[in-house]
């Protein structure tokens, strides 16, 4: 490894890491290639506790000149990978499987059913894969935002929760019966037997949040900790949408494209969810990853998160799924913190 007196440092929505460049040959499955990342020498306290050998940055990158190529750019650039995208499926560590994936180059059709539903990612400076938000439901009811503006959704495996801002955290929690409130406004405590059913809607479809993954921990009053926390990392329309969601879909991010994929998990993983959801919290009616057509009438403009007006339209969907004759990498319970917003990482 060759290291520099370049510095570099990067700030998260919490903590912050920061050191100077190195540069070594990656291994990635079946995949190597020479790469320049930052070599933390700083890290805040937010992750010194984490079990992890560093961060794999893979955001759409930035519009600073004087950025390294991302380990993307590099295998896409180099001829590695047939496709400049990447799918991932996250496991839940309560189910004990440890079969989280992440594929390079293409995408893992036998992770999920039909076909991905993309969103045209929005455009901004900072690199996120950020698309527009549809809306949100509990038990079917639109979530009646108090503030104006259409809300966008940051995807972020990097994020375990699901951060809004907090009038949008309150008024989602408000259509769940015997929630709780804390005094910081942040945090929330529902039944932890609670029926009530989260989703979100991307485009037409709409995806439910299974109860085992936004249903904490159980808490001295006996309610349990919601995983939805009502704290504003950006925006004030932004929401930080990270694994609670997350582990509900297969994702998928295309480059080339601008684009944001989710897909329904196959069967065995969401009957996995679905016993998972029915142990942890005694809830039966949860279910996981269930698309449909949203109804018409359901997107009101003046209280729902629509399509953000001016968002760049980029081309047409081109056949994501890989060309023959190019290598393409799988990962297979990888340790390596998968973060969406941030640059390359290591910590030792």
């Amino acid at each position: 490894m060759h290291t520099d007196s370049t510095p570099f440092n990067v700030t998260y929505g919490t903590g912050s890491v920061s050191g100077s460049l190195a540069t070594d040959t990656i291994h990635i499955g079946t995949l190597s290639s020479s790469l320049t990342f930052g070599l933390a020498t700083n890290v805040s306290a937010e992750f010194q506790s984490y079990a992890m050998d560093g961060i794999l940055g893979l955001g759409r990158g930035t519009t600073q000149s004087d950025s390294q190529p991302s380990v993307m750019d590099v295998l896409s650039t180099s001829n590695l990978i047939s496709s400049k995208l990447y799918g991932i499926h996250l496991s839940r560590s309560k189910d004990g499987k440890l079969d989280g994936e992440l594929n390079l180059g293409a995408v893992n059709k036998d992770r999920f059913t039909g076909d991905l539903n993309w969103s045209d990612v929005v455009d901004n400076d900072a690199g996120f894969w950020e698309i527009p938000l549809s809306s949100a439901t509990v038990d079917g009811n639109l979530v009646s935002l108090t503030t104006d503006g259409a809300r966008t959704a940051i995807i972020d495996t990097g994020t375990s929760y699901i951060l809004l801002p907090p009038a949008d955290a309150l008024a989602l929690h408000s259509g769940i019966p015997q929630f709780e409130q804390s005094s910081d406004k942040q945090t929330f405590s529902v039944p932890c037997d609670t029926g009530s059913t989260i989703a979100f809607s991307f485009g037409k479809e709409v995806y439910n949040i299974s109860s085992a993954d936004w249903i904490g921990a159980k808490l001295d009053s006996g309610l349990c900790r919601s995983n939805i926390i009502g704290l504003q990392t950006f925006g004030a329309t932004q929401w930080l949408v990270g694994d609670v969601f997350l582990k509900n879909v297969y994702s998928a991010f295309d480059f080339d494209n601008k684009k944001v994929g989710f897909g329904v998990l196959s069967d065995d993983d969401a009957e996995e969810a679905d016993a998972t959801a029915s142990s942890s919290s005694g809830s039966s009616s949860a279910k996981v990853s269930q698309t449909g057509t949203a109804s018409s009438g359901s997107a009101d403009p003046t209280s729902s998160a629509d399509a953000a007006s001016g968002a760049q339209q980029p081309e047409g969907q081109k056949g994501a799924g890989g060309a023959a004759g190019k290598a393409t990498a799988s990962l297979l319970g990888f340790a390596v913190m998968i973060a969406l917003l941030s640059s390359f990482v290591f910590t030792f």
